[in-house]
């Protein structure tokens, strides 16, 4: 078929891959420069499909006993309660990872290394956290160990011993990589393959042309606007709701934003040899090369600090746990990055159908479409040629969350 996937992240990207291996003619449309701009620029790095998994459990669960507790008060009996989002997330994870991995060891050898997680916390309350996550991850068959400060310090030498430290999950078995730099690869390869891309491009809306087969993409590119397509696949973030309110339909999704520092390494000894997560402050430390970078969580527009203050608490959590770890004063050490993610209710991406004819959704990885991208891309490639999925997808059904608009 001939198909035009919509974004140049590492979903779009990953999509257009898989696509162009099944021999389709595909064409990608993307308003920035080049590909992974936005959400695919700067995430942690992180490929650990068990700590995701157990991590939405947890917050499932918070989320939950807050539902029943308000439920229980307002109208005295408990409200109903979603699935556990956890399950579907690790078998989808654990997908993508294989393929990235298939990925890796073909087109970019010695991609990736294995680094190991360490979640760290300031004080006693971390403690009961910290212990139903390490019970969630032995649920889901993963190892991990609870240490205390001097034990978590002695594995990692670099953490200031000046910060407060009252201990650590470990979890040793966990890879990280960059990002960007793997979707730019990817991107030659899917070009050599027959992809063509389209930077610089903004698509405006989707039509279906009355009395003909086939889609035509609307941007601001005039000649983009006259091919017709026989299929599209929205990868665009929080711009897919948009491309299809028009046809009725109104999609369960939320853009929330997320900030990152990154920065040339000044000291290789100061700087982390794991990953670091900060349990309580929700702020990841990665070391990627020769680079360090702190990724804070993704918020609500409701909750986004003033402008100008969103890089602050990163520069204090490098600052604290590894000092002189990050290079300054020097042009170019430092980039400081912003970006949106779109989100589920249910923390499950959208994949599959979209209930308009000939259109596909591939959206709502929110801060985990670098572990996601790979298995979501292969699912939807193979349910575009017919092939029985390899994991259940049932939970990641498009159509699921998608009320007519009002």
């Amino acid at each position: 078929m001939k198909l035009a996937v919509l974004g140049a992240g590492v979903v779009g990207v990953t999509t257009a891959y898989e696509l162009a291996q099944d021999e389709h003619s595909v064409t990608v449309f993307e308003r920035r420069q080049t590909a992974a701009e936005e959400a695919s620029f700067s995430p942690g790095g992180l490929l650990a499909p068990e700590w995701m998994a157990a991590c939405a459990a947890l917050e499932w669960e918070r989320a939950n006993e807050r539902q029943q507790s308000w439920w229980s008060k307002l109208l005295g009996h408990r409200s109903p309660v979603n699935p556990n989002p956890g399950p579907a997330l690790l078998a989808m994870a654990c997908h993508s990872l294989e393929r990235l991995s298939q990925l890796s060891e073909h087109l970019m050898p010695s991609f990736g290394e294995q680094q190991g997680l360490m979640t760290v916390w300031r004080d006693p309350s971390g403690h009961p956290v910290a212990a139903r996550l390490q019970s969630i991850l032995a649920d889901y068959g993963c190892k991990s160990l609870l240490t205390d400060a001097e034990h978590a310090r002695n594995l990692e030498a670099a953490l200031n011993p000046d910060t407060t430290l009252a201990g650590s999950l470990v979890v040793p078995e966990t890879w990280s990589a960059n990002c960007r730099q793997f979707v730019l690869q990817l991107k030659a390869h899917a070009q050599h393959a027959g992809c063509r891309f389209r930077f610089a491009t903004e698509v405006l809306g989707i039509q279906h042309m009355p009395g003909q087969r086939g889609i035509r993409v609307l941007s601001n590119q005039q000649d983009a606007s006259i091919e017709l397509f026989d299929g599209v696949v929205l990868c665009a973030g929080e711009a897919t709701r948009g491309l299809l309110k028009p046809y009725g339909l109104d999609l369960s999704m939320e853009t929330r934003v997320a900030h990152a520092v990154s920065g040339l390494i000044r000291e290789p000894l100061d700087a982390p040899s794991a990953t670091i997560h900060d349990l309580q402050q929700g702020i990841t430390i990665a070391r990627t090369g020769q680079w360090v970078r702190a990724v804070g969580p993704a918020l609500r527009a409701s909750r986004l600090p003033r402008a100008g203050a969103a890089f602050k608490p990163l520069y204090e959590s490098l600052s604290d746990w590894f000092p002189g770890a990050l290079r300054t004063g020097v042009s170019g050490a430092v980039q400081e990055w912003s970006g949106t993610v779109t989100t589920t209710p249910d923390a499950l991406p959208m994949l599959g159908p979209s209930g308009v004819p000939d259109v596909w959704i591939n959206a709502g990885h929110g801060m985990h479409g670098w572990l996601l991208a790979c298995g979501c891309a292969k699912v939807l490639a193979n349910q575009l040629s017919g092939r029985p999925p390899e994991i259940d997808i049932t939970p990641f059904q498009a159509q699921r969350s998608l009320p007519a608009a009002a």
